[in-house]
């Protein structure tokens, strides 16, 4: 791969990784009520979602859902339900944190496994369709028929994965460090925040919106 084309390439995955999306918002919530350390897992196992993605789009899932609209609304459905869930679940936490806070009791974070955190992280990247249907219109731009497709693959889906976990962590150390300034203030409209947003996100994939 000659590096100008790679360099487009990084161009554009650079944008669309900064872009905020649930992704981000996962990051954001480990870090501001577990810690920066905690948030790293999660964000592998979002990264790991990516390489899945990027081997099915290779596959031609991509196109199949492309040609096969109730494939697509399936999954979009599904994908936004679990978007919904982890919202919810956000919110009932915030909640929950606040009323001990109120009744004068010592508030106590339940952290979640690293196996847990995990496949959160690889769910929240396969709940969205969207990203392998990305995928698979966006790399076929920069591949060159005449040399190894694989190798080309291998190019473009590193250099994702490399981008997509930097900026995650870019995003929990930010939200780490508000949150340090403040940390049950803040803390707490960061988890109201996002399970909002995870709702937001989860209606609006499931409904088609865009």
């Amino acid at each position: 791969m000659d590096l100008h084309v790679w360099l487009s390439f990084v161009l554009i995955a650079v944008a669309a990784v900064l872009t905020p999306g649930p992704a981000v918002l996962m990051a954001v919530t480990h870090s501001g009520r577990y810690g920066l350390g905690r948030s790293v897992v999660p964000i592998l196992g979002n990264v790991s979602g990516l390489a899945v993605l990027t081997l099915a789009s290779t596959l031609g899932v991509g196109a199949l859902m492309s040609a096969s609209s109730e494939w697509f609304l399936g999954l979009r459905i599904a994908g936004g339900l679990y978007l919904i869930y982890l919202g919810v679940k956000v919110l009932r936490a915030s909640r929950a944190a606040k009323v001990s806070t109120k009744d004068g009791l010592k508030r106590i974070e339940v952290v979640p496994s690293h196996r847990r955190s995990y496949l959160q992280g690889l769910m929240v990247a396969l709940s969205n369709p969207k990203a392998l249907l990305l995928i698979g219109a966006l790399f076929p731009q920069f591949l060159d028929v005449s040399r190894p497709i694989w190798q080309q693959l291998a190019i473009l889906g590193g250099t994702l994965m490399v981008l997509s976990f930097s900026a995650l962590m870019m995003y929990a150390a930010l939200a780490k460090t508000l949150v340090g300034k403040g940390r049950e203030t803040i803390s707490g409209k960061v988890n109201k925040i996002s399970g909002a947003l995870f709702i937001a996100f989860g209606v609006m994939l499931a409904s088609g919106i865009r």
